[in-house]
Parts: structure tokens; sequence; C-alpha cells
């Protein structure tokens, strides 16, 4: 399930989407971004990549904007 929402959230591209899912009060944040991180991990859009990482900035996320920045240089030729 939290796959499809992580393709979804993804593929949308809404900040106001991205703002409500990433509040600290949301229990299914942590598995939710781990799930976005694998499908920004396969993406080849610039700009779905854009939006989660301003997305991620915006949720005062570092840790895990890290580890997505990681994932894309390290796995995706494309932003390396």
């Amino acid at each position: 399930m939290y796959r499809i929402q992580a393709k979804y959230l993804v593929e949308r591209q809404s900040k106001d989407l991205w703002g409500l899912v990433l509040t600290e009060s949301n229990v299914h944040r942590k598995f939710l971004i781990d799930y976005v991180i694998q499908a920004l991990t396969d993406s080849k859009n610039v700009e779905e990549v854009s939006t989660a990482v301003q997305a991620f900035v915006q949720a005062n996320i570092p840790y895990e904007l890290l580890g997505l920045l990681e994932k894309l240089v390290l796995h995706n030729p494309e932003f390396g």
C-alpha cells in the first residue's frame, strides 16, 4: 500500500499533498518516506525529484533528504 501511495505522491507533484503526508503527526510518514525514496531512485523525471527534494526541505527532514540524495547519486546515473 505504501508503494502505491508513494508512486502517486511522486507523480502528482502536489506541494500541498507533500506537506500533508510529511507532517510529524502522520504515523505512517517513515514508511512512506522509505517508499518515496525507492520510487524516486527509479525515476528519470527531474521535476518529480525536484518537487520531492523541495518537500523534504520544507518538512525539515534533513536525514531523509540526505538518504534520498545519496541514493539518487549512487543508483541513478541520470542524477550523478
